[in-house]
């Protein structure tokens, strides 16, 4: 049994799961989904408009926060010694375990910006409040974009008669930019819910705050790696001269390398979970 699959075991163990995994997660999911309704509702009280990217960002917030909190809340006593036991006893192979652990920890991310997006979108459509216009574009770089192609909008603030060749050149380069960027949210976010989960296996207290404080100096030396290799070659070259397209390339060379070892380290980080799965102490 260890080593296969049965789909009716499958969907009796995701049906438990999903079971516990309401319990101990369903108000903290039913929060992080409804984080722009409190931002909608200071717009409303204090009659401001909230810009797009803003909105944004809470949205990348509550994603954030759900990769690192959904391991340890759901699975929290996926190796504790009594219910890690009893857990390990049920009749279904390593196969369906790593398969619903993997399940209910990256569809949750995916499920928190989806139901966040639409329910800003739905709070765009009421007529009182600061959300004037929609979320086209994902990533910050998107965002911003359709920020400022709302204000060169004839009926807003600037008129793109004023504006000049700079204005369109970092226009574009934004958009390129945002494209590159929504390719590094996803494997950073698969990344990041991997890395909980694995904490989550590896710690039996202290689960989120333990893999935060260790993924922090893990970014921090990789950020180093990073400026090392890839941005102090670019910035020697843009010595000679500066502009977009210069800026442009410099940018999205570092984003293509950041996803790429995000790429790499996120399969072996989910290999590593199946065989820590798979051989768990207790």
């Amino acid at each position: 049994m260890n080593n296969t699959f049965n789909f009716n075991r499958f969907r009796k163990l995701l049906a438990m799961d999903g079971r516990k995994y309401l319990r101990n997660f369903g108000i903290t999911l039913a929060i992080l989904c409804s984080l722009n309704v409190g931002t909608w509702l200071l717009t409303a009280v204090f009659g401001f408009a909230m810009p797009v990217f803003v909105r944004w960002m809470v949205i990348y917030v509550a994603v954030f926060l759900s990769c690192i909190l959904v391991p340890a809340k759901a699975y929290g006593d996926i190796n504790l010694p009594r219910d890690g036991v009893r857990y390990a006893m049920l009749p279904v192979s390593n196969w369906e375990k790593y398969l619903s652990y993997v399940l209910y920890c990256v569809m949750t991310p995916v499920a928190v910006a989806l139901v966040s997006w639409g329910i800003d979108s739905l709070l765009t459509l009421i007529p009182v409040g600061g959300f004037q216009n929609f979320i086209k574009s994902l990533g910050m770089m998107g965002a911003m974009s359709d920020f400022m192609s709302q204000l060169a909008d004839p009926s807003g603030v600037l008129d793109p008669s004023d504006l000049t060749e700079d204005y369109y050149l970092g226009l574009n380069l934004m958009n390129k930019v945002g494209t590159m960027e929504v390719w590094n949210y996803l494997a950073g976010f698969l990344f990041t819910t991997g890395f909980f989960m694995m904490g989550n296996l590896l710690f039996k207290h202290h689960k989120t705050g333990a893999t935060f404080g260790i993924m922090m100096g893990i970014n921090y030396i990789m950020s180093t790696i990073m400026q090392v290799v890839m941005v102090a070659p670019n910035f020697f070259k843009l010595s000679s001269g500066v502009n977009f397209e210069s800026i442009s390339n410099m940018i999205g060379s570092m984003m293509w390398g950041s996803i790429v070892i995000n790429v790499v380290m996120t399969i072996a980080l989910y290999v590593g979970i199946f065989f820590k799965l798979k051989t768990q102490k207790y």
